[in-house]
């Protein structure tokens, strides 16, 4: 992780166990190269050493910013443990607000002083049969944030982390880069395609402003995985029919906030009205098709934190 201009973020960042040390540093120095006496040199991009003689070479052919997509994202399984708790206050009474505070800050700001015209009576009515529906189906209360690792596994929500790149005025002066650094657990692309780590007009600011996108901010994606599901119906005296629902590949852009916490960052065209109202239709939907639950417990959990997702990025694939 490249160090940042700031006593306090530096502070942060050791706190929050975000600095990605390869196993190079943390081992103690080789032995001296018998061609030149001098130690090998740690290679931040691959976690592995060269010798002195070949370090020119390494630098020439490995200069990508840190990129490495074969190496697990160091915060895989904070990551999953917030979309595991949004998840579940999405579909928990009285939560409402709760929900929003696992979002940016700038997202938070703009929806925690809304209040649904019913006092949220019907979204409530929804979570409250929802729950009795999954715990007649399942015999348990939702909830999978302890087992979080084998809902959100790497075949359903892939985690690439990595941090916004760092660009130079012609005076010096570091500015947010569109090509993220330091990549890990997928490709430089895999960033992009959330958004993620674009600059916007806060980014100058220190810590990036409202929406917390300075150079060196560490930032990640979870891409819920593309799925196709089939149903089929037969109605008295017709052929049976089938339908294919689509799901498209879906990116959870996600950046990390002080002390220690990942929040999720919504479009920014979204208030507190339409997430209700993206909420209530998706938990609806989800309800209302209760009888075609998968038997797979996990699976189940899967597809709610997929129609969660899709209301939060307000998403209709």
């Amino acid at each position: 992780m490249r160090r940042l201009h700031s006593s306090l973020a530096v502070s942060t960042l050791a706190v929050g166990g975000l600095v990605f040390i390869p196993t190079a540093f943390a081992a103690d120095p080789g032995a001296p190269n018998a061609s030149n006496g001098l130690p090998p040199i740690p290679d931040n991009t691959t976690g592995t050493t060269v010798t002195h003689s070949e370090s020119h070479a390494s630098v020439q052919t490995n200069n990508n910013n840190g990129n490495n997509a074969a190496v697990p994202a160091p915060d895989a399984d904070d990551i999953r443990k917030t979309l595991a708790v949004v998840t579940e206050d999405a579909v928990t009474k009285g939560d409402f607000h709760k929900l929003t505070k696992n979002f940016v800050d700038a997202d938070y700001d703009r929806l925690k002083g809304f209040k649904a015209s019913d006092n949220f009576a019907q979204l409530d009515g929804r979570i409250d049969q929802f729950n009795k529906d999954w715990k007649a189906k399942y015999n348990e209360d939702f909830g999978f944030k302890s087992d979080r690792g084998n809902v959100l596994n790497d075949s359903f929500a892939r985690i690439t982390q990595g941090e916004i790149g760092e660009a130079r005025t012609a005076g010096g002066k570091e500015v947010p880069s569109a090509e993220p650094q330091n990549v890990k657990g997928g490709t430089p692309e895999d960033l992009k395609k959330s958004g993620v780590n674009q600059p916007d007009a806060n980014s100058s600011k220190t810590f990036g402003g409202e929406t917390n996108r300075e150079p060196g901010r560490n930032v990640a994606t979870v891409t819920l995985s593309a799925e196709a599901k089939a149903s089929a119906s037969i109605k008295s005296g017709e052929s049976p029919t089938a339908d294919v629902e689509m799901h498209k590949d879906l990116p959870i852009p996600m950046i990390h906030q002080m002390p220690d916490s990942w929040k999720i960052d919504i479009p920014d065209n979204i208030d507190g009205q339409r997430l209700h109202d993206n909420l209530l239709k998706h938990l609806t939907q989800l309800d209302e098709n209760h009888a075609n639950w998968p038997a797979d417990k996990n699976e189940a959990y899967r597809e709610v934190t997929r129609q969660v997702m899709m209301a939060l990025m307000e998403s209709g694939t």
